[in-house]
């Protein structure tokens, strides 16, 4: 015998469909939202990873190979090795290290440089730098909010531009022209400021030349001081000094040389 019911009309599908979505309408929106929610959640991982800053690369290894060298535009830490003479830096927001050499000029910006052997001449350009070294025949410092510390003897040292630093143990001759200038050594020889703002601290000067107005000059001890200007203000704890002021509201802690 046939089976019975085996078939359903339209109108009864209809109507057990209609039942169906009338008798569960929070578990079907709750199933709309979660499919929504989910559907956000995958679009918004993708664009995450769409985004997403690459990875640095390793350091990269150069051979100056005796002779002259320029690091270009890259997202690459660099390393130079053996016998460098010119040593040229374009790039920026990478570190450099590097041996000796006979001079280095850094263009670029965001830089974290490091020279483990002599420099005969340091030239920091750009901004926002630190290049650090051993020793300098002549060191340059412009543009603005560059910092260069050696640890050994500099020649001559002059700083341009604005709130540049240098600092190293020893200083033959500085010059500090523009403004908001920190230069501190051990001992320095000469200074000559020509501008306003600036700072130098040190145990040990010979000869100070102050011409501007605003700076701040503190010795240990320090044998000739001259100022002429407005608002300077000068240390020296130690020892006597001779002393030559011209200007207002210039104060000066010394003892002066008879």
């Amino acid at each position: 015998m046939p089976p019975r019911n085996l078939q359903v009309s339209a109108e009864d599908a209809q109507g057990s469909m209609a039942d169906m979505y009338s008798m569960t309408p929070v578990l079907s929106r709750a199933a709309a939202s979660l499919a929504g929610a989910l559907a956000v959640s995958v679009t918004a991982g993708a664009a995450l990873v769409a985004v997403s800053a690459p990875a640095h690369a390793d350091t990269v290894v150069m051979d100056c190979a005796g002779g002259p060298v320029t690091i270009p535009s890259t997202l690459d830490d660099v390393t130079l090795t053996g016998t460098c003479t010119d040593v040229r830096i374009d790039a920026s927001n990478i570190t450099v290290v590097l041996p000796a050499a006979t001079s280095l000029t850094v263009t670029g910006g965001n830089l974290e440089v490091t020279a483990t052997g002599a420099i005969g001449v340091v030239d920091v350009k750009g901004g926002n730098n630190t290049v650090r070294a051993v020793e300098a025949g002549a060191l340059q410092v412009s543009g603005g909010n560059n910092e260069a510390i050696l640890s050994g003897t500099v020649g001559y040292a002059e700083v341009r531009g604005g709130n540049n630093s240098v600092k190293a143990s020893t200083f033959a001759e500085l010059q500090l022209r523009g403004g908001n200038h920190e230069g501190t050594a051990t001992t320095i020889g000469t200074v000559v400021i020509k501008g306003s703002n600036a700072t130098v601290k040190a145990s040990k000067g010979v000869k100070v030349q102050a011409r501007g107005a605003n700076n701040t000059l503190r010795f240990t001890k320090l044998r000739v001081l001259t100022i002429v200007g407005a608002n300077n203000t000068a240390t020296v704890k130690k020892g006597t000094t001779k002393v030559s002021i011209k200007g207002a509201n210039n104060r000066v802690r010394v003892n002066k040389r008879a």
